[in-house]
């Protein structure tokens, strides 16, 4: 899974950079959430592939590097994500202003705050307070077994990214509204209309999907291990999830 997300995202980010028309807000908040997701899939291709496979200890001992490569990865695809949202919305509900707002400008400094303000806590957390270990029988990278790790792995991880998963719904659906209340007001013949209802429905399929998926792994990662001590289990609700979400964003 993670060589189809590695050649995906990464065609994914090379395309984007490449075409013209996406050089606006939208594709440059695309392609920094393509290279986030590449570079996951990248790690887990050619650091934690090998270590499944030859648990070589110098792999092993390093493996708190690993883990907040693959957090941080995570964490910035679903922020971009996030931000994507809120660039829809605001397209729809203030188009008179979203020129200014998502300006070039505005958007690469978004990007840059998002990329620092998740690399700089993330290092202080786990260069710091808490490590990753690599659990051999269970194919995982999992927190170290100690309480302020407990309390990182809960607060700082599950309910943070739980919330933003909740806002990044509610700002899709208020963005979908928007677009129903928009084509409500507009003057448009039967085809037009009809081609913007599939968009919708188009669009309100993939919130539901993306926002599943996104809710599903990240509740696999937290509650399916604590179900269930079967080291195939915890692979797939961990490791595998993990990478498939990534996959899936390509």
């Amino acid at each position: 899974m993670s060589l189809v997300g590695f050649f995906i995202n990464w065609f994914v980010f090379r395309t984007l950079l490449k075409l013209k028309s996406f050089r606006m807000a939208f594709g440059y908040l695309s392609a920094s959430q393509s290279f986030a997701d590449a570079i996951h899939s990248t790690t887990h291709l050619f650091y934690f592939f090998p270590l499944i496979l030859t648990n070589h200890p110098f792999l092993a001992a390093h493996a708190t590097h690993l883990g907040f490569s693959i957090l941080a990865c995570y964490e910035l695809s679903l922020y971009t994500h996030l931000a994507i949202s809120i660039n829809r919305f605001c397209a729809v509900w203030m188009p008179q202003n979203y020129s200014k707002i998502f300006s070039n400008t505005n958007t690469l400094v978004i990007i840059a705050l998002i990329w620092i303000v998740l690399l700089t806590s993330n290092s202080i957390q786990f260069e710091f307070f808490c490590d990753f270990v690599y659990v051999e029988i269970k194919h995982s990278i999992l927190f170290d077994n100690t309480p302020v790790c407990g309390l990182i792995g809960f607060f700082a991880v599950l309910v943070k990214n739980a919330f933003f998963i909740l806002i990044l719904i509610i700002v899709d659906v208020f963005t979908l509204i928007g677009v129903k209340k928009t084509r409500s007001t507009t003057h448009m013949s039967s085809a037009t209309q009809d081609r913007i209802s599939n968009r919708e429905k188009r669009f309100l399929k993939q919130i539901i999907y993306q926002s599943i998926i996104i809710v599903l792994e990240l509740s696999a990662y937290f509650v399916v291990p604590q179900l269930s001590d079967d080291p195939d289990v915890f692979f797939f609700a961990t490791t595998f999830a993990f990478v498939t979400v990534h996959v899936v964003d390509g």
